[in-house]
């Protein structure tokens, strides 16, 4: 299975979103195996498809075997008592064969309190996904023999099979509370406690174009922000089609979703007091279908294709096996959202103007697809000026930046993995250690050779104001650092503030386990600025993890994250964390030759400022 994002695995809404496509059918099969490699005979597997759920169980073999599934998102969990839980996580696009291995088995043992630190008996886990390899919707696996994961009378909830040293993201719910999201919890003896918020009931009924009420839809709240919109909670619908949730207070959309129907366009949901209601009336249906070709006009099953209308995503499908889609959609007029798969783009924009008209059905042309141009070029200096490498090549305008390093002579060569919502590509070109920088644009459709000549500039030294959502450290600027003070060191000796004295420090704090896409970025940059800088001895990328991981488990994000740079564990309790303010990760801060704190706000000129307080 094309192996999903692990950040994407964790809301149940995705099951509802991406419904199946139908199809012939495909098959899902493998072996389960233990840590040494024997068979495992009477395992249970469940294979979930959107709101469909497969049981069976592996023979005396250790085979399994599901037929007649659906090119899908495709959720696979094995488990035996005794062993910890295996599974796969993925786009089934075609045939697969599986291997799983249950190795052996530890316990999570948690205390689940409310704010006034109160035991919470009854709280459940709704899903979870395990070490970032496989989700386990556990809700939906409950009603087909999976073990409903609940707290006793005390609070206490232990999360049986997991595996030792792993860790565990979770959705924890409660019909009196808000649903509540724990990010990371390591497999480990010591017990942790999650809290849970009481949150407001928002109540309501899914109906028909006739009024009649909707069986097993799928009711999201969703909080709008960067990155689009995020699922806050949801709900199925009952037999009558009536949902109950709770959010804590605030300002929401909300939506609902059926395979066999059109989704109601999000509509804003004021949450407040003690109790909201809000019906939805899912609209008369629309069917927009189309098909996704390969070079050679070769199917391209399981793309992504969405309808989106003033800006948001009302409706999300994937194609068949022939590369065919089939939308409900519930207004006549947006825009068709085509992800083609890694390495490929459309011919024309991923975004397609469609309007239905009067039509209830509308077939569009085929979309072909291309693969994505390599971006190549070379990099020199201004005329006169000697070339000595260290260039570094930022794209601007990606939600998932690149950064690179030119090659000695300044050659690049870029290979796009996914296609961008625009055909035209900004690009920043900048020498590490002088003040000469070049942006560039490149078109998709024209990715000739770049030959880009760097040109002098001046620093962007200006001061920005405190963002008090995050972390306002400008109390500290200007004056001498605080202390650090690490009980573990990684990729390093162990480091004190003296030592930092004559270098430039790129001093980040941070969690490994900190997925969000503003983290991955800043880590992105961050070992950019590390390779950079190699054989400069007056700049040093230091980061301070946060304390509550385990040295191992720092160990483990380190190699997850691919950083070379020099780490410390933060003492407990929260040593370092403490002396600077921090609330929030990741969070740069830069100190001076001096070990004088001079930036804590550096945004996209990181790179620039470090430059300014080398030629002090």
């Amino acid at each position: 299975m094309r192996t999903l994002r692990a950040l994407s695995i964790l809301l149940p809404a995705l099951i509802a979103v991406l419904s199946p496509q139908a199809m012939a059918g495909v098959s899902l099969g493998g072996t389960v195996v233990d840590a040494e490699q024997k068979p495992v005979e009477g395992a249970d597997v469940w294979v979930v498809q959107g709101a469909a759920v497969g049981r069976t169980r592996t023979e005396s073999s250790g085979r399994f075997g599901f037929a007649d599934l659906s090119v899908a998102h495709t959720q696979l969990v094995v488990r035996k008592e005794g062993l910890a839980l295996g599974g796969s996580t993925g786009l089934l696009t075609a045939d697969e064969t599986v291997a799983i291995t249950l190795g052996p088995a530890a316990s999570l043992s948690l205390r689940v309190t409310n704010r006034d630190f109160l035991p919470v008996p009854g709280a459940r886990v709704r899903s979870m996904v395990v070490s970032d390899q496989f989700a386990v919707p556990v809700e939906q696996l409950s009603e087909n023999g999976f073990p409903a994961l609940r707290s006793d009378d005390g609070g206490e909830l232990a999360i049986p099979g997991l595996p030792p040293g792993g860790f565990v993201k979770l959705v924890a719910a409660h019909r009196k509370y808000a649903d509540s999201s724990v990010a990371y919890l390591p497999v480990q003896e010591k017990r942790r406690d999650i809290q849970l918020y009481e949150g407001t009931a928002v109540r309501g009924r899914v109906t028909d174009p006739k009024g009649g009420g909707v069986p097993r839809a799928w009711v999201s709240v969703l909080q709008t922000g960067i990155g689009g919109q995020r699922e806050e909670a949801g709900a199925w619908t009952d037999p009558e089609g009536f949902y109950a949730l709770r959010v804590a207070e605030g300002g929401y959309l909300i939506t609902a979703r059926h395979p066999d129907h059109a989704s109601p366009l999000p509509a804003g949901l004021d949450v407040k007091g003690e109790e909201v209601t809000h019906d939805l009336a899912l609209p008369e249906t629309r069917i927009l279908s189309g098909r996704v070709l390969l070079p050679g006009k070769k199917p391209c099953p399981g793309t992504r294709a969405g309808f989106r209308v003033e800006g948001v995503l009302c409706e999300e499908g994937l194609t068949d096996d022939q590369g065919v889609f089939r939308l409900r959609v519930g207004v006549p007029e947006g825009d068709l959202l085509i992800a083609p798969p890694p390495g490929y783009r459309t011919r024309a924009l991923p975004r397609i103007p469609v309007n239905l008209g009067d039509k209830q059905e509308l077939r569009l042309e085929d979309i072909q697809l291309a693969e994505l141009p390599r971006i190549t070029g070379t990099v020199q200096p201004p005329r006169d000026t000697e070339s000595d490498g260290r260039i570094v090549i930022t794209s601007l305008d990606l939600p998932q930046p690149i950064r690179l390093l030119a090659g000695p002579e300044g050659g690049f060569d870029i290979q796009l993995d996914y296609q961008p919502e625009q055909n035209e590509v900004t690009f920043r070109a900048e020498h590490a250690l002088r003040f000469l920088r070049k942006d560039f644009k490149v078109s998709l459709d024209d990715p000739a050779a770049r030959k880009v000549v760097l040109e002098p500039f001046e620093p962007d030294l200006k001061k920005r104001p405190a963002d008090e959502a995050r972390n306002n450290l400008s109390a500290l600027v200007g004056k001498e650092a605080p202390d650090i003070k690490c009980s573990d060191w990684f990729n390093t000796q162990p480091l004190t503030n003296e030592s930092l004295k004559g270098k430039i420090t790129i001093l980040v704090f941070w969690g490994g386990f900190d997925n969000s896409p503003f983290a991955v970025n800043q880590l992105g940059e961050l070992r950019a600025l590390h390779d950079a800088f190699q054989g400069v001895e007056d700049v040093l990328v230091l980061g301070i993890h946060d304390a509550s991981s385990t040295a191992d488990e720092i160990k483990a994000f380190l190699g997850r994250h691919d950083v070379r740079f020099a780490v410390g564990k933060d003492a407990d309790p929260f040593f370092t964390f403490v002396k600077y303010g921090i609330n929030a990760i990741p969070q740069v801060v830069l100190l001076d030759k001096k070990g004088v704190v001079r930036y804590y706000q550096p945004e996209s000129r990181l790179l620039e400022l470090v430059k300014t307080l080398r030629r002090e």
